[in-house]
């Protein structure tokens, strides 16, 4: 009868899953698992059908992370393609005859910058980028400065540089996770609110728990919510599945935003966010959207969609889309239901 002879590299390999194990970054994440395992179970239960058929293909595709190993978790960033489809494999050593392109885009940000907004992504759970001038970049980091700079233009970020009170602030779609840290890293005192399908969640709330280890966290499906919502001024991050949207009726939103994903809903979907917030009184609203994505049939105008319920606003930055990184022959001007605008919008 042979045995079978545990080689160095995997014992190499198990010593470090063990390590990681006794880590937070690990703690984090099978709460966050634990909690979004409930908002499935309750998600399946109302049979909802209002997501759009890109999405549902789209959370399918990384079903894995749910019985993921240490050793993915310890690179959680890296998986983050499947919501941004940007991948590291992009920003290695090889590709770094790009980095000139990327450190022009910032430059010309810079140049509109009047508040010192600028976040380099974290190198925390294997974030990455090229190394610019003020830090780690990428498509997403300067995605996110591009957003601040337009917030602030337009006075969306004036509530958040008083001390006076704890101001909130909502992000419809909140992806990985990277605009909420963006966004605290620049503004501690806000609490802020990640809003996005159950799945989604699982990036966030691991990477920003882990990111700021000192933060409090109130997670919808774990026990104590309901009466966390009460004392929200007492929480840094909160994650409310996209079911769960009208619990927003018992918080004060300052500033509510989405990013790249109004585009990718259903016509329903949008209109019936957008109509909540002006239900409830939030008084701002920042979309960075194409009106549609070419490949969802499912809806015609997020723009107008915000028009129809905000006093809306074009706010012009660059003559270039948020995705192009070296200068045009022609500058780009927004002209199709497939260019990327900047819309603000104020309650009317």
């Amino acid at each position: 009868m042979s045995s079978v002879v545990q080689t160095s590299y995997e014992k190499k390999i198990a010593l470090e899953s063990e390590s990681l194990r006794q880590q937070r970054v690990w703690s984090n994440y099978l709460r966050a698992r634990a909690s979004v395992f409930s908002m499935m179970d309750e998600w399946v239960s109302i049979q909802e059908e209002g997501v759009s058929d890109y999405w549902r293909q789209e959370i399918k595709g990384f079903e894995y992370l749910f019985d993921a190993s240490p050793l993915i978790v310890k690179n959680l960033r890296e998986h983050c393609y499947h919501i941004t489809g940007i991948k590291p494999y992009e920003y290695r050593a090889h590709h770094g005859h790009a980095i000139g392109n990327y450190q022009w885009k910032y430059e010309r940000l810079k140049a509109l910058d009047r508040s010192n907004l600028f976040v380099p992504e974290a190198d925390a759970l294997g974030g990455f980028g090229f190394p610019l001038s003020s830090g780690l970049a990428n498509i997403d980091t300067l995605k996110f400065y591009e957003v601040m700079i337009g917030l602030d233009r337009v006075g969306f970020l004036d509530p958040f540089n008083t001390l006076s009170a704890r101001p909130a602030v909502l992000e419809i779609g909140s992806g990985w996770g990277g605009f909420a840290y963006t966004f605290k890293k620049k503004f501690s005192a806000a609490t802020y609110i990640c809003v996005d399908l159950p799945p989604t969640l699982l990036f966030s709330a691991t990477y920003l728990a882990t990111l700021f280890p000192d933060a409090r966290c109130l997670i919808y499906g774990e026990k104590g919510f309901d009466s966390g919502l009460e004392t929200i001024e007492d929480y840094d991050f909160v994650f409310i599945p996209h079911f769960k949207f009208d619990l927003i009726n018992q918080i004060k939103i300052d500033l509510a935003l989405n990013m790249v994903s109004f585009q990718e809903m259903t016509q329903l979907q949008v209109d019936s966010y957008v109509r909540m917030l002006r239900k409830y009184s939030c008084s701002r609203l920042y979309s960075l959207n194409r009106d549609r994505s070419k490949h969802n049939q499912q809806i015609n105008s997020v723009t107008e969609i915000i028009a129809d319920h905000y006093k809306t606003e074009i706010v012009e930055l660059l003559d270039l889309q948020y995705v192009n990184l070296k200068p045009l022959k022609t500058p780009k001007v927004v002209t199709t239901p497939f260019d990327y605008r900047h819309v603000a919008g104020r309650l009317r």
